[in-house]
Order: C-alpha cells, then structure tokens, then sequence
C-alpha cells in the first residue's frame, strides 16, 4: 500500500516539476525573441556555451534542479535567438 502511494506522490511531484520546466522555457524563448533583434549574436553564443557548459558539469551538480534549471534556461536563450538567424539572410 506505502509503496503505491509513494508512486501516486513521485508523479505528481514529476508533473509539477515538467509543467514548471515548460513555464520556465517559455519564459525564457519569450524574453530572448523580444530582445534578440539587438542581441541576437550574443544570444547565440550565450545559449550555445551555456548548453556546452551544463553538459561538462560534473554529474552531481548536472542531475540535481540547478543543473536542470540552467540547461533550459541555455536552450530557452539559444531557441529564442533562432528564429532572428534563419530570417536575417533574407532580410539583409
């Protein structure tokens, strides 16, 4: 019986933390698409480094919330640059 609950509760405690991650990357693509016309390189670099760097952490710090956190903020940062460079060689 313990052991069917604690499986109630793990998921629920997953879909709160993915539902939290979803906002979260959002937020993030969000705030790049609006900044990115002025920044759009620096949001490349930013994004891509970030999401190289989240990678060669060290696995304790890579499994935990903050490792988490960091590498969709880096993805959110680089998706939301993007959209500016497949749309700049038509433009210029």
């Amino acid at each position: 019986m313990d052991h069917a609950l604690d499986n109630r509760l793990e998921r629920r405690l997953d879909r709160r933390a993915s539902r939290r991650t979803s906002v979260l990357f959002g937020a993030t693509v969000v705030a790049a698409l609006a900044a990115s016309p002025f920044f759009v390189l620096y949001e490349l670099l930013l994004g891509a480094g970030g999401l190289a760097g989240t990678a060669l952490l060290p696995r304790r710090f890579r499994d935990g919330t903050a490792g988490m956190t960091a590498t969709v903020i880096f993805a959110g940062i680089l998706a939301g640059s993007l959209p500016y460079l497949v749309a700049a060689p038509f433009l210029f």
